[in-house]
């Protein structure tokens, strides 16, 4: 088997996204601590307290997180988080212009991708390091993606970046146009670089938690079974 991991390392003190909480580890019992309740050979045990976001890291949204009416991510399908996956790479664009439909019909014909219905697709857009100097300044994608994705009937898609809309449509075109479709939104999706096939399986599911609006995922691209 090939895998290549496509998630986030969540650290101490990691922020995601500028208007997001950053990611709290701390300690909640440490093995000095219970050490003194335990018997030789058991030199005691440790655990940790976790506080974050449900957007931290790589992870994906729920249709909630946009409708107060949508799906929270514990209703969400687990198919709908895993299936066949494409990488459409438009990570040659300036980084200042957003992605277009154009752009992705452009690389779909280039690289001879096959599209079917209730695929993935997983978009690069960002050529350099996550998290680093300009990243959370690259736009994303352009409301015209969405009536790709649409037209294709893909199930959901995912890109390198921690939002799928330009940060200043506040308007979030591609935030409704999917979730309200209930087409699944993975971001902030890593190492696509390190990808050596443009079809792979893709599996993303999230924690399994009541009435949130998102959740951490572990992607990861099965390349080879």
């Amino acid at each position: 088997m090939k895998v290549v991991d496509l998630s986030v390392l969540l650290y101490d003190g990691l922020v995601s996204f500028p208007s997001h909480p950053k990611v709290v580890f701390m300690d909640h019992i440490t093995h000095d601590f219970s050490k003194p309740r335990y018997q030789a050979p058991c030199e005691g045990y440790a655990s940790k307290t976790i506080i974050m976001s449900d957007h931290s890291g790589t992870h994906m949204d729920a249709p909630y997180h946009f409708f107060k009416d949508g799906l929270t991510i514990e209703d969400i399908p687990i198919d709908a988080t895993m299936g066949d996956a494409v990488l459409v790479d438009v990570s040659h664009k300036d980084p200042e212009q957003p992605v277009t439909r154009e752009m992705i019909e452009e690389v779909v014909e280039n690289d001879q991708l096959k599209i079917k219905e209730n695929d993935i697709i997983l978009f690069r857009c960002w050529p350099g390091e996550w998290n680093g100097e300009g990243f959370h300044q690259c736009k994303s994608l352009d409301p015209s993606v969405a009536g790709w994705v649409i037209d294709h009937k893909v199930k959901a898609i995912g890109l390198d970046l921690p939002n799928a809309d330009i940060n200043e449509n506040m308007q979030r075109t591609v935030h409704l146009e999917l979730l309200g479709r209930n087409i699944m939104i993975f971001e902030n999706i890593v190492n696509l670089e390190n990808l050596s096939k443009k079809h792979f399986y893709f599996m993303g599911t999230p924690l399994n938690l009541k009435g949130m609006t998102g959740s951490p995922i572990r992607a990861l691209a099965i390349e080879e079974w």
